[in-house]
């Protein structure tokens, strides 16, 4: 035996060793619990490591979020500074110009301190030697005396806030270039004024000669008044609408329009006048009166005006009939800041009222709406115009009236103008639901319509909790006395748990505690 056997026979264990060594192999539930054990550690191993991550990822995210309101923060304070600096500058550009007008202003009055006015007033007996009647001889010189005055104020840079053309005979030609231009220097009154009451007026005047035209519109487009105002009057070899346009298009500051009994006589017209007062920015009112003749085509007004920012426009009297059925919702439509607009004595049909009123119970930008009535016949459907208002046939019908516009159908026996005073068409609608109870109550016949308008009775306690508030926005008077007829609350809740169903619900209440 080698040296290596020995020593491998030495190592060997023995038989005795053998048996202490023995070791059964895990059976399955050691085997799935071990399995379990490894699986439980890698969870909670992993748990940990996105956990980790995950707070990680909070804090990364709330240090990103405190920078984010960090720069929010200045943002907001820069944009508040270049505010404070547009508005300063903003200030500064208003007085400098102020400044600047002011300067001009004095110039004006400085150069005007020694201006007399270089014409002489004829004397009755020189306009009677001229063939007028005494009559007429005081009329000429008053009316001479009027622009003598008005021109020496203009001259002065006094504040006169109307101008009128209103008379013209044959010997005025220089006094009316004299006025013509003082009225030029008049700009810089206007301008340094600031004040938006200046009105320009030009009506009566039997016949302008062209040459005083050409001077007035020379003067008014560098003379802006705030507001113009232009009736009838003949004119030589002009046309006037052309005039009016001419220098309506050259006034930047214009907000309120008057034409009055100046007939439009065709599409020309309308088209030239729609253009000038389409594009005026600054206009904010607009009245054309008598403007109309009966067949004619005005009617297109509504098709062609529409306005930027007018909120008032008077249509009264224009013999405006026959309308489609758009004209009135693509009239409001294309005028959208309208608010006020006054559609009276104008001969409007049966169906048009009805055209109308369809339109107005669907509008929620009219704020005023006047109708004052001259129809062809007697009427059946002037009422649509109130239902469009306050429909007062069921509470859903009162409900989807018309809270907005505030209604003037100027006819005996029509009250609708008391509804839709508030701002608030909120407001307007519970005063309607609370008329419309206190009208019922006063016959007893809430509870048969409440049970015709397919009211609940889960309904009921909604109806009753809101009697109190809606009854506070009625009208009062002086002495605290509700002027609407409007019942109280109490009233109106007794009559419906009276007579709605309420002894029907009691004796049921009855036969459930028996």
């Amino acid at each position: 035996m080698s040296h290596q056997d020995n020593k491998r026979q030495k190592h060997a264990p023995s038989s005795s060793d053998m048996i202490g060594l023995q070791v059964s192999p895990p059976d399955a539930s050691q085997w799935t619990q071990m399995r379990q054990e490894i699986m439980d550690s890698l969870r909670a191993e992993l748990q940990n490591d996105f956990q980790s991550q995950v707070d990680q990822l909070k804090a990364q995210t709330a240090q990103l979020e405190g920078e984010a309101s960090r720069l929010q923060n200045e943002n907001s304070q820069l944009k508040s500074k270049v505010a404070s600096l547009e508005e300063k500058v903003n200030s500064l550009e208003h007085l400098v110009i102020r400044a600047e007008r002011k300067e001009k202003y004095l110039e004006m009055v400085k150069r005007n301190e020694q201006w007399e006015y270089p014409l002489d007033v004829p004397t009755i007996a020189e306009l009677v030697s001229d063939g007028y009647s005494e009559e007429q001889s005081e009329e000429i010189i008053r009316q001479i005396d009027y622009i003598k005055n008005v021109t020496t104020q203009m001259r002065k840079g006094e504040a006169k806030y109307c101008i009128t053309v209103d008379f013209y005979y044959e010997g005025m030609l220089p006094h009316y270039r004299q006025f013509a231009d003082a009225l030029m220097d008049y700009r810089h009154t206007i301008d340094y004024m600031d004040d938006t009451s200046f009105l320009f007026a030009m009506r009566g005047a039997a016949q302008l000669p062209a040459q005083v035209l050409l001077w007035l519109e020379k003067a008014l487009e560098h003379t802006h008044f705030h507001r113009l105002q232009f009736c009838p009057i003949q004119t030589e070899g002009v046309r006037y609408l052309d005039f009016i346009s001419n220098f309506v298009k050259a006034n930047t500051r214009l907000k309120d329009f008057r034409l009055y009994d100046v007939t439009i006589e065709n599409s020309r017209d309308i088209d030239l006048l729609c253009e000038v007062l389409n594009n005026k920015a600054t206009l904010e009112e607009i009245e054309l009166t008598y403007c109309g003749t009966e067949g004619g085509v005005f009617q297109e007004i509504f098709n062609k005006l529409q306005t930027q920012n007018v909120h008032k426009i008077d249509l009264s009297d224009n013999h405006l009939s026959n309308l489609r059925p758009t004209d009135m919702s693509e009239f409001l439509s294309s005028n959208s800041s309208l608010r006020d607009l006054d559609l009276g004595d104008n001969p409007f049909n049966e169906q048009d009222i009805v055209y109308i009123a369809d339109t107005l119970r669907r509008n929620t930008t009219l704020c005023t709406l006047h109708f004052r009535f001259r129809f062809r016949g007697p009427s059946t459907n002037w009422h649509l115009l109130e239902y469009a208002i306050f429909d007062y046939t069921s509470l859903n019908a009162a409900y989807d009236s018309n809270h907005h516009c505030r209604l003037y159908i100027h006819m005996p026996g029509s009250d609708i103008w008391r509804f839709n005073t508030y701002s608030d068409p909120t407001l307007n609608r519970r005063k309607k639901i609370y008329t419309l109870l206190s009208k019922r109550n006063r016959r007893r016949e809430n509870a048969s319509f409440l049970e015709l308008d397919g009211t609940g009775i889960k309904h009921i306690p909604q109806i009753l909790s809101l009697l109190k508030p809606f009854s506070e926005h009625h009208s009062h008077n002086e002495n605290g006395i509700q002027e609407d007829e409007a019942v109280t609350p109490l009233s109106i809740a007794y009559e419906i748990m009276r007579d709605w169903r309420m002894p029907e619900l009691y004796n049921l209440d009855q036969m459930k505690e028996d």
